[in-house]
């Protein structure tokens, strides 16, 4: 996508505008950029010999062109030796306070390292990579990504964007939902109203990708309408800019972002979920079917568990601004459909008291236990609750109290009533071993790097070492070096 900078916008009217997109028109202007693309220059020294035709053409187009062209071709770094390395060797011992001193240790990382410092401390920045591979690059198929980058760009300057399309719009709200966007949807032909970044205190930048990766697939549906208010220039003006199917060439099958979940709550509670209804036929489904309020409004929740011809849903309520909040708790308040909420205790839970048919409510993450105890209470009625066995047995050499409470189905605390199995220890989180507690326990452990041992034996180490009487010296975010406890 483009930088929103080099998005091209023209004002149509008070507080309007519209994209340029290139036309055939400005063909040229895409075969003399490419030209100067070659194997073997630095790209510093292309984008230095693009600058006379940034006085023949619009400067922002051949701008744009490059950035478009920079994402085809292929770089390499010459330097011989990772620069990463030579600047560590360079700047280890704080600023050069002269010139003499600089040059001192020039020579020394030079000859540590084999290298002339000077020339590749700096040659894996993009300006000083070198071109290896320039693929055949036609001119009307640059121009289609270039305008499509170019709506692209605009998402990151959005703050509100309505998308409506004859068909191919319910793939569009599931893959918004799946990229992690906000929205709203309304009627029949749907409208799905997207929030911006622009309109987030917070995440803008990577929300402003997410929304821009939906873009392949709005102009990949038929009959696409897109409606968007965007912040422009310095002085954050805010100007309505439309964009629609046959206004100008796009990618004719452009290529389907693949969505996954973001490392995050509603990706756990997937996967412990999915491991907890292992063999009971019911089939957790991360792209359920729109349901319909009974404003005629249109919500898609996280999740949905399907066994036979029955239907349960589950709704994350993570991070949402206030206003989008409000939205969604109305929508919850006229929905039909069996929904549980799984619900972060900073957001208040005491609001959602009487929404849905059931309230769980988490911090970091989500205890499955009482999710699938719902599930299955929905799915099996009348089947009885599950609770902990009298007797646990465990075959992996460690497991966390999380694991096997999501394969029994119970919960966590109900674990802790129990004894561990012969021949395991219980940690604060984990069952461990007894022979791996006593290797643990042989090492020299004073000074050693938590890294190390947790590499080695697994995450219940840190723990292990707390009740062992040792304490950690932090010395970064991941980090840690063992330290006897002071005796009292």
């Amino acid at each position: 996508m483009l930088r929103s900078s080099l998005v091209r916008l023209r004002r149509t009217g008070e507080g309007e505008a519209r994209v340029v997109f290139a036309s055939e028109e400005d063909l040229p202007a895409f075969e003399d950029v490419i030209a100067h693309f070659r194997r073997g220059l630095r790209l510093g020294e292309v984008l230095e010999s693009l600058k006379p035709l940034r006085r023949v053409y619009d400067p922002k187009l051949v701008d744009g062109i490059a950035f478009v062209v920079m994402r085809r071709v292929e770089l390499e770094t010459p330097s011989p030796v990772d620069p990463r390395l030579i600047r560590r060797a360079l700047f280890e011992g704080g600023p050069a306070l002269d010139e003499a001193e600089r040059e001192a240790r020039l020579r020394e990382a030079s000859a540590r390292l084999g290298v002339d410092a000077a020339k590749y401390m700096y040659s894996d920045l993009d300006i000083e990579r070198v071109i290896t591979s320039v693929p055949e690059l036609r001119p009307d198929e640059l121009l289609r990504e270039y305008n499509l980058a170019a709506l692209q760009g605009l998402m990151l300057r959005a703050l509100r964007v309505r998308v409506q399309a004859s068909s191919g719009w319910r793939e569009v709200l599931r893959a918004a939902k799946r990229l992690g966007l906000m929205y709203e949807a309304h009627g029949r032909p749907a409208a799905v109203d997207l929030y911006g970044p622009a309109s987030l205190a917070r995440l803008t930048e990577r929300y402003g990708r997410a929304l821009a990766r939906l873009v392949p697939l709005i102009i990949s549906s038929k009959g696409w309408r897109l409606e968007a208010e965007v912040m422009v220039g310095r002085s954050g003006r805010v100007y309505r800019v439309r964009a629609q199917e046959g206004e100008a060439p796009m990618p004719s099958s452009p290529r389907r972002e693949e969505v996954t979940f973001d490392s995050s709550v509603e990706e756990e509670l997937y996967r412990k979920l999915v491991s907890a209804l292992r063999g009971t036929g019911a089939e957790v489904l991360r792209e359920p079917e729109a349901l319909a309020t009974e404003a005629g409004d249109l919500f898609i929740p996280d999740f949905g568990v399907r066994l036979g011809d029955r239907v349960v849903y589950i709704e994350v309520v993570g991070f949402w601004t206030r206003e989008y909040l409000r939205s969604k708790l109305r929508k919850l308040s006229s929905l039909r459909a069996p929904v549980l909420l799984v619900v972060n205790e900073k957001l208040g839970p005491e609001r959602f008291t009487g929404l849905g048919e059931g309230v769980v409510v988490y911090r970091d993450s989500v205890d499955v236990a009482p999710v699938y105890l719902w599930v299955k209470s929905k799915l099996l009625q009348g089947a009885p609750q599950a609770t902990a066995p009298a007797r646990l047995e465990l075959e992996k050499p460690y497991e966390s109290l999380e694991e096997v409470a999501s394969r029994l189905g119970v919960s966590v605390d109900a674990l802790r009533s129990l004894e561990p199995p012969r021949g395991y220890v219980r940690l604060r989180s984990y069952f461990v071993r007894e022979e791996l507690l006593r290797a643990l326990a042989s090492e020299r452990l004073e000074g050693a790097r938590l890294s190390q041992l947790s590499s080695r034996y697994g995450p219940w180490v840190q723990e292990a070492l707390t009740s062992m009487g040792y304490s950690l010296s932090w010395v970064g975010l991941t980090d840690a070096i063992v330290r006897r406890r002071a005796q009292p």
